[in-house]
């Protein structure tokens, strides 16, 4: 009896578990939750079906600063976690315990599927449509090229915008706003960096709408902010201010030197005639020895720097203090032109270098053709990193992800402290599902980065894109406020929360650009236009006497100061001009012999010999009178320089030159490949206002000056 009690028992039971297990009972299954940091999923039941978890509640509103953050979370989270800074799970102080949340399938970023081909189709789509008159047409492959260039990574399409541009201008030159603003509107679309882009948007603003300045003005700091942006702009506006410069420091320190000379060459001329082997030769025969003398160096075409040295010498002894030291200023800047132009080319030269190549692959649009050319000629002969690392990104924006960890993997051989690699490098690795080597690369990055807010920015960025695909919440928020507290201007222009294609979810870090920069001047090209002009400017002087020689003779010119009491070299008359000397009367003082028997002896001289003498007087005064005012109105401040003002001469004088030669270069001496038709414009409206205001005040001052 007591066995068969036993197996009732045991067959109620199995029968209650039966129905237990059959009804209502599944839902006392937990719902499936988020796996905690060193925590094991426990083993499902097989066969059991999934089980939806009740909704969560509604969690308290973010505060401000969390809201992009909280975005990111939402968009590219395999959950909805809860308030950002807290773990998955965790109570909030305060409130009641959330319940778990369910996992979801993370969005999958979108690859890479445009091709260098799909541009080029689109926009000769756009093209035939406009020619046709089929605006809807046209407005469709105008938005898939947009769309084309987004998923290419394409900053900048310039050709395409200078085609819109001058497109804009057609418009406008038709009388048709409306479609020049649309050509113009689509000019800033295809390339941001572009300037005349946005002077073309400013011009359009303005005929569609004159009585509202504030969008044209806002288009023209559009305009300034892109040309201090693009290096060809920059560089070439750079080039023309400082080849003006230099040719200004050139002609006005010989415009300076040959004008010291010629205010006192009757002096140099009398103190010839008294050289030894001279003497007793007639005055007309050592004059013209004196000036072949002085024009020997251009004859035998020794160069302009000796030839100037020789002027400086012969006028040396005549010159007063201030007119010495602006003779000092004009050899000095002489001397320093050659030094001077290897800076200026090291700091503008751009076009044709290697600097080019790079910064347009980084930032312009390059076709697979070329930059496939450009990979087999860096991976045959070597290249610098930069190049390697712009291939790389290429590639990457392309979709070719095993070209660009190759290339980037050259690029960081060819420089290992290059930390923006380790960036673009864990991009790459988090794209072909690696996210371990990702982090690893991302977590480098961060290491050695050493103060570089960009590089900091967009690792801790990406690593907070990679928590969200791993579920750790607390640590995607944490690196997504240090990444926007780092660079956040810079993320806010390349990232995206809400674009899940390859070359938007994720920010890569472009080449620096002072590494790109530095490419620039790689060639040697600074070396090279330094050693031209130094060989110009010294013609056939030996170069064994460069630069110290030239140091030598400059110092050895104030050290003849030193002995210009000794030989006591004649001095102009305060009266008449003419040379008092020492040689020719012991007794000379600051004026001549004649003037002194004329206008301080009385009655030494008889009354028509005073006349006369008073009429040369006159002549005198008349003549410096008329040279100054011909100077000042021929060379502005040539005019002060010839009557005694010597250092605002020169300033002036080396102004206007400079403003003279910046409009004289109107072309540019290194223009860009899309020379702008503004740079013209622009250099006429500010330099020739400047020039001409700067030579009016020049030529009343010297008016001034002799007006009695």
């Amino acid at each position: 009896m007591a066995s068969r009690g036993k197996t009732v028992l045991a067959a109620c039971a199995l029968l209650a578990a039966l129905v237990a297990t059959s009804g209502p009972a599944l839902a006392q299954v937990a719902a499936p939750r988020m796996v905690e940091d060193g925590e094991e999923l426990a083993d499902e039941p097989a066969g059991a079906e999934p089980i939806a978890a009740p909704p969560p509640a509604v969690p308290p509103p973010a505060a401000p600063r969390d809201a992009a953050r909280e975005r990111s979370a939402s968009a590219g989270s395999p959950t909805a976690g809860p308030a950002a800074g807290a773990s998955p799970g965790a109570a909030v102080p305060g409130d009641a315990p959330a319940p778990a949340v369910a996992a979801e399938t993370a969005r999958a970023i979108e690859p890479v599927k445009a091709r260098w081909t799909d541009v080029m189709a689109r926009w000769a789509e756009r093209r035939a449509a406009v020619r046709e008159g089929d605006p809807a047409r046209a407005q469709a492959a105008q938005q898939a090229l947009l769309d084309v260039r987004r998923q290419l990574g394409i900053e900048n399409l310039v050709s395409f915008s200078a085609a819109e541009v001058r497109e804009a201008d057609r418009a406008i030159a038709s009388h048709l706003p409306a479609e020049a603003l649309g050509h113009a509107e689509l000019a800033v679309a295809l390339a941001p960096d572009h300037p005349d882009a946005h002077l073309a948007r400013a011009r359009a603003l303005f005929a569609t709408a004159p009585a509202r300045p504030g969008p044209v003005l806002g288009a023209l700091g559009d305009a300034a902010a892109a040309a201090l942006r693009e290096p060809h702009t920059r560089r070439a506006f750079l080039g023309d201010l400082l080849a003006a410069a230099l040719a200004a420091a050139f002609t006005g320190a010989a415009a300076v030197l040959l004008l010291l000379l010629l205010r006192r060459l009757r002096l140099f001329l009398h103190d010839f005639h008294h050289l030894p082997l001279l003497r007793g030769s007639a005055s007309i025969q050592t004059g013209f020895l004196a000036i072949v003398l002085l024009a020997t160096p251009v004859a035998f075409g020794v160069g302009p720097l000796a030839t100037l040295a020789v002027v400086a010498l012969a006028a040396w002894l005549y010159l007063d203090l201030h007119e010495r030291l602006v003779a000092t200023a004009a050899l000095a800047a002489l001397l320093a032109l050659p030094w001077a132009a290897g800076a200026a080319a090291r700091m503008t030269a751009w076009t044709g270098s290697l600097a080019e190549v790079v910064h347009e692959i980084e930032h312009g649009a390059l076709s697979d053709e070329d930059a496939a050319a450009l990979t087999a000629r860096a991976e045959q002969a070597g290249g610098p990193a930069p190049l390697f690392a712009a291939l790389g990104r290429h590639a990457k924006r392309r979709g070719d992800l095993d070209g660009a960890l190759r290339l980037y993997r050259a690029a960081a051989a060819a420089d290992a402290r290059a930390p923006e690699l380790d960036v673009d490098v864990g991009n790459v690795l988090f794209l072909k599902g690696d996210l371990e080597g990702a982090k690893a690369a991302y977590l480098a990055a961060q290491d050695r980065a050493a103060g570089d807010l960009v590089v900091l920015g967009a690792a801790h960025y990406d690593l907070s894109k990679l928590y969200l695909r791993t579920s750790e919440m607390a640590k995607s928020g944490l690196s997504r406020e240090r990444a926007e507290s780092e660079a956040g201007d810079f993320l806010k222009a390349h990232g995206s929360d809400e674009d899940f294609s390859a070359n938007r979810y994720l920010v890569d870090v472009p080449v620096p650009p002072a590494k790109i920069a530095a490419l620039a001047a790689s060639d040697g090209s600074p070396t090279a236009v330094r050693a031209w002009v130094e060989a110009r400017l010294l013609g056939k002087v030996p170069r064994a006497l460069w630069p110290w020689g030239a140091v030598g003779f400059v110092a050895g010119l104030w050290l003849l100061t030193l002995l210009a009491p000794r030989l006591a070299p004649a001095q102009a008359c305060d009266r008449c001009g003419g040379p008092v000397c020492r040689r020719c009367d012991a007794g000379a003082g600051v004026l001549c012999g004649q003037c002194v028997n004329v206008f301080v002896k009385k009655g030494v001289v008889d009354a028509r010999d005073r006349l006369r003498k008073e009429a040369q007087v006159r002549r005198h005064a008349h003549l410096a009178r008329t040279v100054t005012r011909i100077l000042a109105v021929v060379g502005g401040g040539a005019g002060q320089l010839w009557d005694g003002a010597p250092a605002r001469g020169a300033l002036v004088m080396v102004a206007l030159l400079f403003l003279g030669f910046l409009v004289w270069f109107w072309r540019g001496i290194m223009p860009p490949p899309q020379p702008s038709p503004y740079v013209l414009f622009g250099k006429i409206v500010v330099a020739m206002p400047l020039g001409v205001a700067l030579w009016a005040l020049a030529v009343r001052d010297a008016f001034r000056r002799t007006r009695s």
